[in-house]
């Protein structure tokens, strides 16, 4: 699968994400110029859509599914956000509610090394956090359907707190009070590990592995349409 140019490219040393090739930043900032804040947290597409579907730490979906797409991905990356808010939606509605499709999320931090920031840590952390009571998935796609600019500094207090505010039966206050202890770090650098074990050294985000009990996984490489991961999935169903 031929790769997103404008994904950044990066290697994994000692379990540590390193960037190899310095992409201008300017390529990697979004033309989304808005301002989310507490107040403003875009709610409702992203409670519809994940409504009734069942969690479990990372995972969304029926846990005896057959196949299983993992998503390494960072809540900054431009190209991650279009996936979630253009393709996600009709994954899910096609093959995660059915039943076809289990989801597992690793978080990599990746524009943070571009930029210098913390925004991408600090959303991360949420999400596992979140993790921990079962309501990961909405926090990732909250933090995506409310993406700002890159190194904009935009992840701070309140709007992290409006993220877990928005979701339904997540005790805010514990999820924020545990993404600043090492309940998370384990999901964290798990997500580094595994990403070292199964792409390699190098890999660009967002990254997925679609995989199939006792078959070696497929790699899709960045914001690909939904005719992309119908056409693997629908193949892997077949066999």
């Amino acid at each position: 699968m031929k790769r997103d140019r404008l994904a950044p490219v990066l290697a994994i040393v000692g379990g540590a994400i390193v960037l190899v090739v310095a992409l201008v930043v300017a390529s990697q900032i979004s033309n989304n110029t808005k301002k989310p804040s507490a107040e403003n947290i875009n709610t409702d597409s992203v409670a519809d859509m994940l409504r009734g579907i069942p969690q479990k730490g990372i995972e969304l979906g029926n846990s005896n599914a057959k196949l299983t797409l993992v998503e390494f991905s960072d809540p900054q990356c431009p190209w991650c956000g279009k996936f979630a808010r253009d393709t996600f939606p009709t994954i899910v509605q096609n093959y995660v509610r059915s039943g076809k499709l289990r989801l597992e999320y690793r978080g990599v931090d990746v524009i943070d090394l571009i930029t210098g920031g913390t925004d991408s840590e600090r959303m991360i952390r949420l999400a596992q956090a979140a993790g921990l009571q079962n309501r990961l998935w909405d926090v990732v796609e909250l933090e995506f359907e409310n993406q700002a600019t890159e190194g904009s500094g935009y992840a701070t207090d309140p709007f992290l707190r409006g993220i877990a505010q928005s979701v339904d039966k997540l005790d805010a206050n514990k999820a924020l009070a545990a993404t600043n202890t090492n309940a998370v770090v384990p999901m964290i650098d798990a997500a580094k590990q595994l990403a070292l074990a199964k792409i390699g050294k190098t890999f660009s985000t967002p990254t997925f592995l679609l995989e199939r009990a006792g078959s070696k996984p497929e790699e899709i490489i960045g914001a690909q349409p939904f005719s992309v991961f119908a056409a693997a999935i629908d193949a892997q169903l077949k066999k």
